[in-house]
C-alpha cells in the first residue's frame, strides 16, 4: 500500500472513529443516565425497552403533546370537564406519567392544582407580573414551563387552564451527559490521533532509519551491507533504488580495483618483458665501445643481435599498443562481409610461401561451398588475429614433420566454427582457462629468446569479441593444441565479394 494511500486512511479514521466512539458513548451514557434523570424510564415503564438514550426523554415530551392537545380541546369544546372531579382526578395520572400538572383559573381566582406545583410563581408569570421582571425573576425557581389556555365556561364565564410541565429532569440530564460526551469525545480524538500517528509514523521512520544506515555503511566505504525493506510502496521504490546504487557501487569499486591491479600488472611485465631485450642491447653496445668485438665478424655479430632485439621490442611495443586501443574501444574496424572459405584459403597460401613457416606443413580443410560461409569481418583485424594464432604455434612446435591445420564447418546453431590445430608440445591443464589472459604464458614458454610479449592470445581474444564471436582452447600436453574461433553467419543475403582478399 503506497504511503499516501496510507494517510488518506489514516486522515478518515481520524474523522471516522471519533464519531462512532461519540455516538456509542452518547448511547451508554444517556442509557445509564436517563434511568437517573427520568423517574420510571428503567422501570417496566415503556422506555425501558428502547436501545437509544432519548426515547424516554422523546416519550415524554410526546406525552405531552398529546396531553396538552386533548386539554386544549377540552378547553375549547367542553370546558364544563374541567369542573368535574373525576375527570381531573383521572387527567392528573396522566400529568403525572409525563412530569406535568395543571392550574385552573376561574374570575381570576384559583379553582384547582395539581399538588407540588408552585402555584405562586406560576399565577405570578400567568398574571404578567415577573414577566415584565425578567431581570430580577428569570423564571419559576423550579425551572417549570407553562401554557396558559382561556376558556368559557358555560355559564359564560372565563377562565384559563395553565398546564405546567416540569422541565428539571430534561435539563439535569443535558448537564451531566454533555460534559461526560465532550470529555470523551477529546479522549477519543486523542486516543485515536495518538495511536494512528504513532502507526504511520513508525511505518515511514523505521524505514527511514534502516536507510539513513545503509547510507552510513555506505559513507564509511562498507559496500556489502545490503538494504532490503520488503515494502511495495513509496519508500520500498527508494530502499530498491538504494540497494541497486549500492550494488552498482561495488561491481565499480570491483572494476576499479580490478583495473588498477591489472594497471599494475601491466607495468610490471613491460617491464620484466623489455629488461631481457635492453639488457641485450646494452651488452652488445658495451662490447663495441671497449673494443671487444676486435674483427669485423664479431662487429657484424653484435649488430646483427642488436637489430633483433630492437626488431623484438618493436613488436612488443606494437602488440602493446594494439592491445591498449583495443581494451579502451579506440581501435576503427572496417565492416563488410567477408566469404570465409575464400579468405582462408588465400590465407593458407600466404603462409606457405611465408619463410618462418618453411618445414611446416601448413593446410585447409573446408566446405565445398564458398559462398556459403559468409561472415562480418575486418579482413585486417581478423587477418592479424589468424597471424597471432599461426605464430604462436609455430614457437611451441618440436616435434617433426611440424604440422598446422586449419579446419572450417557450419555448426548445427548456424554459426561458423574455424578451429586451428598444431603438434606442438601443447597447454598443461591447470593453464589451459587462462591461455586468453593478458601476460599470461604456461611455464614453457618463459625461456628467453622465445620474442613472446605474452599479449598474442589476448589480442585474439579482443578481436573476436568485436566480432560477435569467441574464442576457446583445447590441449592435452604432448599432443598440440587446438583454438576455436566461433562466428556468427550474416543473417541476410549479401552479394559475394569478387575474391576473399586479405585487406
Amino acid at each position: 500500500m503506497s504511503i499516501r494511500k496510507k494517510l488518506i486512511l489514516s486522515y478518515t479514521a481520524m474523522v471516522a472513529v471519533p464519531v462512532i466512539l461519540f455516538g456509542l458513548t452518547i448511547a451508554a451514557l444517556g442509557n445509564l443516565l436517563i434511568k437517573d434523570a427520568m423517574p420510571g424510564a428503567g422501570s417496566g415503564g415503556e422506555a425501558s425497552g428502547h436501545s437509544l438514550p432519548f426515547a424516554s426523554i422523546r416519550e415524554l415530551f410526546m406525552g405531552r403533546t398529546e396531553l396538552t392537545s386533548g386539554l386544549r380541546f377540552i378547553a375549547e369544546h367542553d370546558p364544563k370537564l374541567l369542573s368535574d372531579p373525576d375527570f381531573l382526578s383521572s387527567t392528573e395520572a396522566e400529568l403525572r406519567r409525563v412530569e406535568a400538572g395543571i392550574i385552573l383559573i376561574h374570575n381570576n381566582r384559583m379553582t384547582y392544582a395539581s399538588p407540588g406545583l408552585p402555584t405562586d410563581a406560576i399565577l405570578a408569570e400567568v398574571q404578567g407580573q415577573s414577566k415584565r421582571e425578567e431581570a430580577e425573576h428569570p423564571g419559576p425557581p423550579s425551572g417549570d414551563e407553562w401554557e396558559a389556555i382561556p376558556y368559557t365556561s358555560p355559564d359564560g364565564s372565563t377562565g384559563e387552564l395553565v398546564i405546567v410541565t416540569d422541565m428539571e429532569p430534561v435539563a439535569g440530564f443535558f448537564k451531566r451527559l454533555l460534559p461526560l460526551v465532550l470529555l470523551t469525545l477529546l479522549a477519543a480524538l486523542a486516543v485515536t490521533s495518538g495511536v494512528l500517528t504513532y502507526l504511520v509514523s513508525r511505518s515511514i521512520i523505521k524505514p527511514l532509519y534502516a536507510l539513513k544506515e545503509a547510507a552510513d555503511h555506505i559513507r564509511e566505504g562498507d559496500l556489502d551491507h545490503a538494504i532490503r525493506l520488503r515494502r511495495q510502496d513509496e519508500i520500498g521504490q527508494l530502499g530498491a533504488a538504494f540497494e541497486e546504487m549500492r550494488v552498482r557501487l561495488q561491481a565499480s569499486l570491483g572494476a576499479q580495483l580490478e583495473l588498477e591491479q591489472g594497471r599494475k600488472e601491466l607495468l610490471a611485465h613491460i617491464s620484466h618483458d623489455l629488461k631481457t631485450p635492453i639488457t641485450a642491447i646494452q651488452g652488445c653496445t658495451d662490447c663495441l665501445r671497449d673494443g671487444i668485438a676486435d674483427t669485423e665478424e664479431k662487429r657484424q655479430k653484435y649488430i646483427q643481435m642488436i637489430a633483433g632485439k630492437t626488431t623484438e621490442m618493436n613488436r612488443m611495443i606494437e602488440e602493446l599498443q594494439l592491445y591498449s586501443t583495443l581494451d579502451t574501444g579506440k581501435l576503427p574496424f572496417r565492416w563488410e562481409t567477408v566469404n570465409l572459405t575464400a579468405y582462408m584459403i588465400q590465407l593458407v597460401n600466404e603462409l606457405q610461401l611465408d619463410p618462418r613457416f618453411g618445414g611446416t606443413e601448413v593446410t585447409f580443410k573446408g566446405g565445398s561451398n564458398r559462398a556459403a560461409a559468409l561472415i562480418r569481418a575486418d579482413r585486417q583485424k581478423l587477418h592479424r588475429a589468424l597471424m597471432n594464432l599461426a605464430d604462436n604455434s609455430l614457437q611451441h612446435m618440436k616435434l617433426e614433420p611440424k604440422k598446422l591445420e586449419f579446419l572450417l564447418e557450419e555448426e548445427p546453431d548456424g554459426r561458423y566454427l574455424l578451429q586451428i590445430r598444431d603438434n606442438g608440445e601443447g597447454v598443461p591443464a591447470e593453464a589451459l582457462p587462462r591461455v586468453f589472459d593478458r601476460f599470461f604464458r604456461a611455464e614453457s614458454s618463459r625461456s628467453p629468446g622465445k620474442g613472446n610479449s605474452g599479449l598474442g592470445l589476448a589480442i585474439v581474444k579482443q578481436i573476436m569479441e568485436a566480432h560477435d564471436g569467441t574464442a576457446a582452447a583445447a590441449s592435452s600436453p604432448g599432443e598440440g593444441t587446438t583454438i576455436q574461433l566461433r562466428f556468427p553467419a550474416v543473417k541476410q543475403d549479401m552479394p559475394e565479394p569478387e575474391d576473399g582478399g586479405l585487406g
